[in-house]
């Protein structure tokens, strides 16, 4: 009766371990998916702003990819030994390094990027009648993570038609910027991707040159974490 018993816990507590890692598979790969989805949706589309064709991109489904916010961000700064990524599926020059980061990121065994889309979160100015305003304000985890990014950023200014420029008194988070953390300490970070050749336009493919600087510069970077 008694190994009765531990043998059932035994098949009991199996079930609920295999039940965990599961549930962090399936959730780990709907972020994949859902990644996936994100940027290949805009393949064959025109920009609006600017009426140039995004630069066609294609990923695996299983990508390491996992989705979080600012103050989840601020968490992983604080706790982890981590890869994060800010980025957005309308910038191209994100379109153009994710794929990189992707490659890099599997020669370095890094099972986890963290994707950080501050479209919703960010704050928005705009220059109006010669002035400066504040249209939309951060919300407090995208502040808190300014503060916490601070000694890597740049400041945030704004230049009109005339060339005049106007200082918002923050810094920004410019766009693909990935950087790479551990215990509490920012160890490296690459703004963008990589210079244009003469005629080239951030719409169009890196050529290998510029893949195999970027490669590179990530690599350096990930190689800190291992």
């Amino acid at each position: 009766m008694k190994n009765k018993k531990i043998l059932i816990s035994i098949i009991l507590l199996t079930v609920t371990i295999v039940s965990i890692l599961v549930i962090l598979f399936i959730t780990n790969n709907n972020d994949g998916v859902k990644f996936k989805k994100e940027y290949e949706s805009l393949n064959d589309t025109v920009r609006q702003s600017d009426s140039a064709k995004y630069n066609n991109i294609y990923i695996d489904k299983n990508n390491p990819i996992k989705y979080i916010n600012s103050e989840e961000a601020i968490n992983i700064i604080d706790d982890e030994n981590a890869v994060i990524y800010v980025g957005a599926n309308w910038c191209p020059w994100c379109r153009n390094a994710i794929p990189v980061l992707f490659e890099v990121s599997k020669k370095n065994n890094i099972e986890t990027i963290y994707y950080l889309n501050l479209d919703t979160e960010k704050s928005n100015f705009e220059i109006k009648n010669g002035k400066l305003e504040n249209v939309n304000k951060g919300t407090k985890g995208y502040y808190k993570l300014l503060d916490k990014l601070d000694s890597v950023l740049e400041e945030y200014i704004l230049t009109d038609e005339n060339g005049n420029e106007f200082k918002t008194g923050e810094k920004r988070i410019y766009m693909p910027f990935v950087f790479t953390v551990k215990s509490g300490k920012i160890l490296d970070n690459h703004t963008g991707t990589v210079s244009l050749d003469d005629g080239q336009t951030k719409y169009d493919k890196m050529t290998k040159k510029q893949h195999n600087e970027l490669y590179k510069k990530y690599d350096e970077m990930l190689e800190k974490i291992k």
